[in-house]
């Protein structure tokens, strides 16, 4: 995983952009897009050179516009990309500190074939700068993480773009219940996916949602604590073509006779969360699932009713399309249960079983060894202390195209299965080895050399020093988020050299109060490593 000469000619282009001759005219477009992104990454779009990017960077044919976490970004440079390129298809502005609703304003105001607009984690950002957006394409609003944002901005912006089908206004502090009722009231047949968690929704909102809205296909209630079962008769009758819903910790739907509503969700659902709504109920449970025909993923995280004897009812009629389990934090599920994923399940692409403290997992390396299910396996989340060696042994030997690997606290998990992984795991970007104590920088480093990393989770691990980290710097260069807590082996110095390799915006999670702040790193020149100048062995030169 070293850069690659395509890489390193955009690297080039993007440092010269007010040297090199009529670059503009020899741009593609689509570099021009990833150009614009890393200069926003880097921290190079100053005042100065921007004079350099609105000349060869800003064009009308412009498309795909991502920027994100800077602050750099100020609103009189959104004016001159809104002037400059008013037929942006998707424009994405996340956690840019500077940006108000002055700017959103100027560069959403011209645009008139914008389908997909992210706003995301805008502090400054109240939803006054979307007033004048009229696009008649726009079908995808994102607003997650705006907390400044009212419920007239959100009422004026469906009203002003009806054909929104995808609207996110997830964790806008500012927002109040009501204004569901609004939106379903504003987008009516054209409104598909709406998730506004982590604002509960009342029964009225439901209602609301079910009366105006039929072709809602997607909807987020988790932690809607007080819906009823008739809310979600409603729900059930009212929107027939619904295949994703989540119902985590709706409480209201535990106990008799709420829960019976269970039985009447809509026979479309293919995807389903009952994560938390602790049923007992092991008939209603099983009867309520058996229904649900098309189910391809199912959350049942810590539901009592789920346990030996009904897990194998349930997978016996659904387990040929399930593509996804989630069965995490189950107290009763025994290896004899679990059993039934290896039995029934032939289309497993995620698994999750972490704090299920009951099984060991033998039971599943039928499946884990079958040459033609194996290798369908995505997602494997098994931070479960009592699962046995060979069991992990069998996933990294096995499931070649797996990408997200979880198997935190551990302690069976050893530098020669990571080893193993890097070798027959290439697509892994997703690995939480949180506290596993026999892993060291070996196994760790050979991952990051063979596998595309973007997600890293070392916290713990007492054996990681910088090795570990400068290894990651220099080959994985798409690295999103890293999180080192504890590692008292690892310096601030390397981690800095860490963020500034790294393409996007690595987050670094580095907590380690008694870490000596003053390490100096040094290259020791007989091995051609970085490493601290005090754990140097002797004789050996560093310069």
């Amino acid at each position: 995983m070293v850069k690659t000469l395509h890489d390193m000619c955009l690297n080039c282009v993007q440092n010269r952009l007010d040297k090199i001759p009529d670059v503009g005219r020899r741009l593609p477009n689509i570099h021009k897009e990833i150009l614009l992104e890393r200069l926003v990454n880097h921290d190079i779009l100053t005042e100065c050179y921007f004079k350099s990017v609105q000349k060869y960077l800003f064009v009308k044919n412009l498309r795909h516009v991502t920027l994100y976490k800077s602050n750099q970004l100020t609103d009189a440079m959104l004016k001159t990309l809104g002037e400059q390129c008013p037929n942006i298809h998707q424009l994405t502005i996340h956690m840019c500190t500077n940006i108000t609703d002055v700017g959103i304003r100027a560069v959403t105001k011209t645009q008139k074939e914008l389908v997909v607009l992210k706003l995301r984690k805008l502090a400054a950002f109240t939803g006054k700068g979307l007033d004048p957006l009229k696009s008649p394409k726009l079908q995808t609003l994102d607003l997650r993480g705006c907390n400044a944002l009212t419920n007239e901005a959100v009422e004026t912006v469906t009203r002003n773009n009806p054909t929104i089908s995808c609207l996110i206004i997830d964790d806008c502090g500012q927002l109040s219940a009501n204004v569901f009722a609004s939106i379903a009231q504003t987008l009516k047949y054209n409104l598909e996916e709406l998730d506004g968690c982590p604002r509960p929704m009342t029964n009225e909102n439901v209602t609301a949602l079910a009366r105006y809205c039929p072709n809602l296909k997607s909807l987020n209630l988790l932690g809607s604590s007080k819906l009823t079962g008739n809310a979600l008769l409603e729900l059930s009758q009212g929107c027939i073509r619904m295949e994703s819903l989540d119902l985590s910790y709706c409480y209201g739907l535990q106990e008799s006779p709420d829960n019976e509503f269970l039985w009447t969700l809509p026979t479309s659902l293919t995807n389903l969360s009952l994560c938390g709504v602790m049923l007992s109920d092991e008939a209603l449970l099983v009867e309520t699932l058996q229904r649900l025909k098309r189910l391809k993923s199912v959350r049942l995280c810590g539901i009592p009713a789920l346990n030996d004897k009904t897990l194998p009812k349930i997978l016996q009629h659904l387990g040929g399309n399930l593509e996804m389990i989630d069965i995490s934090g189950s107290r009763t599920l025994t290896d004899e249960g679990l059993a039934a994923v290896a039995t029934y399940c032939t289309s497993l692409r995620e698994l999750d079983l972490s704090i299920c403290k009951m099984l060991s997992g033998h039971t599943l390396l039928p499946l884990l060894r079958d040459t033609e299910r194996a290798p369908l396996l995505r997602k494997a989340f098994f931070s479960v202390q009592k699962i046995e060696e060979e069991v992990l042994m069998a996933v990294v030997e096995n499931c070649h195209n797996l990408e997200k690997f979880d198997a935190a606290g551990m302690e069976t998990l050893s530098d020669q299965m990571l080893i193993t992984m890097a070798v027959n795991c290439p697509r892994l970007m997703h690995i939480g080895i949180k506290g596993c104590k026999q892993v060291t920088d070996a196994g760790v480093c050979e991952i990051a050399r063979h596998c595309p990393l973007k997600y890293v989770v070392l916290s713990g691990i007492q054996a990681i020093t910088d090795k570990t980290v400068f290894t990651v710097s220099n080959h994985c260069h798409n690295l999103e988020e890293i999180y080192l807590n504890g590692c008292l082996n690892v310096s601030p110095t390397t981690v800095n050299y860490l963020v500034d390799s790294c393409l996007p915006r690595v987050y670094v999670q580095h907590k380690t109060p008694n870490l000596v702040s003053d390490h100096i790193m040094g290259k020791n020149i007989d091995t051609g490593e970085f490493c601290r100048m005090d754990l140097m062995q002797d004789g050996g030169g560093a310069r």
